[in-house]
């Protein structure tokens, strides 16, 4: 069994409430780090520019700034899902940079290789014993890689602005099948964008026009019907752009499917989401409920986007990168709502179990 070894000291024995409002969540960082645990972000990505231009060493440099400010221990970076069938990128071209700092970083691969073949091949027809295979191996040679699992892996992925893909292959594809076989058998997980959809219903008018379609197909319920024996992360929960992923709807998924679990991106009041963690400050009691419910099936996935000082531009990357300060605030005083005993569990101990590694301050 592949294992990160990482560094781990005593977690705080209370946690105290900061009592910050949706106006503010900032805080100094030493009264953050006194008052909460640090944590595993299990969902993060590095900017750095495309082709020869592409600095992932200045991405990592600004990734541990963050990290160092907002008492993130380890981070999983992880690919974007890309769906061209030449212009993506994955592990091999960032590995080297995270290897530079042990202890620090671990990543999932996949996001370029993996999901645009999957992506290339979305039409049924197409996927050919051979396809089936070759990308079989691929994603083998992903975990021999270092791997700690697969991802980012879109099944429903909506475009948010120009240049930011649309992306969807039902939940039962046949490659999607085979890839949970695969992590099964490899005992990983794998990292799933999967914006939620009840029933075939209109975009909404927020994200009409553009690379969306006018209508978007249903999600719900193809999500676990395939596997048992994998380990499936769900992303972005607590922060929701189309309304279905609900508590309930997460927690009645928790209870039938013991595999199941869920990386929490919290944000504060005024993002545009919806079925968010956080009201005016304070834990939503729903979510609160399933987090109690089922206290082993969470954690932080920030979905933080690390580019170097010098990138500029208004690429998705770069963008997203400017809301990193508020979800590490967002996040950091989340936690310090929770128990001490459920915030090391959201924190730390679920992460390490998922993603099979071992997370500690670096300090």
């Amino acid at each position: 069994m592949r294992q990160v070894a990482i560094r781990l000291p005593a977690l705080c024995s209370m946690l105290v409430a900061l009592g910050l409002w949706h106006g503010g969540l900032a805080a100094t960082t030493a009264h953050a780090r006194a008052s909460v645990p640090g944590f595993i972000d299990v969902h993060a990505h590095l900017a750095a520019g495309r082709g020869g231009n592409a600095d992932y060493h200045g991405a990592v440099k600004e990734a541990l700034k963050h990290m160092d400010r907002f008492g993130i221990w380890t981070a999983i970076i992880l690919p974007p899902p890309q769906a061209g069938e030449n212009d993506w990128y994955d592990y091999p071209d960032f590995v080297d940079a995270l290897q530079r700092y042990p202890g620090r970083f671990a990543f999932l691969g996949g996001g370029g290789r993996l999901n645009s073949q999957l992506h290339r091949y979305a039409e049924l027809s197409s996927v050919t014993q051979d396809v089936e295979r070759a990308f079989a191996e691929a994603a083998e040679g992903i975990i021999a890689g270092g791997a700690v699992g697969f991802g980012e892996i879109a099944s429903l992925h909506i475009s948010h602005m120009p240049g930011h893909p649309f992306e969807y292959v039902p939940a039962d594809h046949p490659l999607l099948l085979l890839l949970t076989d695969v992590a099964a058998r490899l005992d990983v997980p794998i990292d799933l964008h999967m914006d939620a959809v009840a029933e075939k219903s209109p975009t909404p008018a927020r994200y009409a026009g553009g690379h969306n379609p006018p209508e978007l197909p249903a999600t719900i319920g193809r999500l676990l019907a395939h596997n048992g024996k994998a380990r499936i992360v769900w992303a972005h929960g607590g922060s929701d752009p189309l309304g279905a992923m609900t508590a309930a709807t997460i927690g009645d998924l928790m209870d039938d499917h013991p595999k199941l679990y869920l990386s929490l991106r919290v944000v504060g009041d005024r993002a545009p989401t919806s079925n968010k963690l956080l009201a005016h400050g304070r834990l939503e009691q729903r979510w609160i409920a399933l987090l109690r419910r089922h206290p082993d099936r969470f954690v932080i996935g920030t979905d933080s986007f690390f580019a170097p000082s010098h990138l500029q531009g208004t690429g998705p990357g770069v963008e997203f990168s400017k809301r990193n300060t508020l979800k590490f605030k967002a996040n950091r005083h989340f936690l310090s709502l929770l128990s001490a005993t459920l915030a090391r569990k959201v924190a730390v101990e679920n992460a390490a179990q998922i993603y099979r590694i071992r997370s500690v301050d670096p300090d």
